[in-house]
């Protein structure tokens, strides 16, 4: 008999009784003058810092890992280290301890800038300018300490209520209530979304530790019933107390159930961030799956070095599913050849290591190869795999499935 799991995070939506919220709200604080204006590129991916007050104790130098947690994905730093790439959008969300809301306490862009554009800069200045202390080395500067202090006063602001938060109960499933009730956390027209949730996680496990298949099973059976949506995105946990276990993969299959892919987690400070996208495509049509002709999408977000980030494929049947792509993308001129990483749809086993049960209900079989052609505006796709064959009541069997889509210029998917 299987040992149940009960994640904090797991237990009743709802079944749990409301605690009162810690007394007063939050000003949020903006700092946008880093932000793109018109003509100037707009980066193609935003964070957004969600902090949970469970993580928040009474005492003050209890508070130090959050914080630092913060200011590291923030890159609010006097020297930068490129956390944020240039003028990226930062949302730092407060999840209430009750899980009643989440509220916004800042906005602002990165002032950090690439190194040609500070010396275009610099070059343009005037003697004058350098005279009054109006040079563009001192404009920039004055931008970045107004983000980081504009971050650091919106951080006080949960310092100074430290006690009176860490006086009320943090109910099981109040996080999970918070990102339910704040619906889309971030607007697809600042760049694809990267999600930090700064929280405990805690997991309780009765007896020993579930195996992985019942751990993710659950998980997906939660996101089904939570209608949790990530919107896909980017996600990491930072304080999170999950280990490398059962707790680790009911996380990741709640993430993913959820539209959402879990990069990374670490309970001492910030997981380590995937590279900035540099270059970025989307593409709409339809494949031949099965027996039935369905929508399907895709977006391929690139690094420098050719890998996929935050990249994502989804069809729609009765509902949308959406699979990450990991992978390469190599180019030569317009056309480009992509080859994923070997694993693709097997991301939905419950048994990562084994065979499914039913792969006909698995997106694409459970198939893990997905190879892909890019020519002028076209994306020509195979999924395929030696233990899939497809086929349907009224399609003949194959060896794979292939599908041919159009891109869309300034598509947001």
């Amino acid at each position: 008999m299987r040992a149940p799991l009960l994640p904090i995070l797991a237990l009743a939506l709802g079944l749990a009784a409301p605690c009162a919220a810690a007394p007063g709200g939050y000003d949020a604080m903006r700092q946008e003058a880093a932000c793109p204006r018109d003509r100037e590129p707009k980066p193609l991916r935003q964070t957004v810092i969600v902090l949970d007050e469970a993580i928040v104790e009474a005492k003050s130098e209890a508070n130090a890992l959050w914080k630092r947690i913060v200011v590291e994905a923030a890159d609010a730093r006097e020297v930068g280290t490129g956390t944020l790439s240039p003028r990226e959008r930062l949302t730092l969300l407060v999840a209430r301890r009750d899980g009643s809301e989440m509220l916004p306490l800042f906005v602002g862009c990165s002032p950090n800038l690439p190194a040609e554009e500070i010396e275009r800069a610099r070059a343009a200045d005037t003697q004058w300018q350098v005279f009054t202390g109006d040079d563009s080395g001192a404009r920039h500067k004055k931008t970045r300490e107004a983000f980081a202090n504009g971050l650091a006063r919106a951080m006080a602001q949960i310092a100074k209520r430290a006690e009176a938060i860490a006086a009320v109960p943090a109910p099981p499933g109040a996080l999970l209530r918070a990102l339910q009730n704040a619906g889309r956390l971030a607007d697809p027209n600042h760049g694809l979304p990267r999600f930090i949730l700064v929280s405990p996680f805690a997991v309780i496990a009765k007896g020993e530790a579930a195996e992985a298949a019942g751990a993710r099973e659950k998980g997906f059976a939660l996101a089904e019933r939570s209608g949790l949506d990530f919107g896909r995105a980017e996600i990491y946990l930072a304080g999170a107390q999950l280990g490398d276990g059962a707790s680790l993969d009911f996380a990741r299959a709640l993430v993913l159930g959820a539209k959402g892919v879990l990069v990374a987690s670490r309970s001492d400070g910030l997981p380590r961030l995937q590279p900035e996208p540099v270059s970025l495509r989307t593409y709409a049509g339809f494949i031949d799956y099965v027996d039935q002709r369905v929508p399907l999408q895709l977006r391929l977000a690139a690094t420098a070095q050719g890998d996929l980030v935050n990249s994502w494929i989804e069809t729609t049947f009765s509902k949308s599913t959406a699979t990450p792509v990991a992978g390469k993308m190599l180019c030569r001129g317009t056309a480009c050849e992509v080859r994923g990483d070997g694993r693709f749809a097997q991301v939905w086993f419950l048994e990562p290591q084994g065979e499914p049960k039913n792969r006909a209900k698995l997106p694409f079989g459970g198939a893990r190869n997905l190879e892909l052609t890019l020519k002028d505006k076209t994306a020509s796709g195979r999924i395929s795999d030696p233990s899939v064959v497809f086929g349907g009541v009224n399609a003949p069997k194959r060896d794979d499935l292939r599908f041919e889509i159009e891109r869309v210029e300034d598509g947001q998917f």
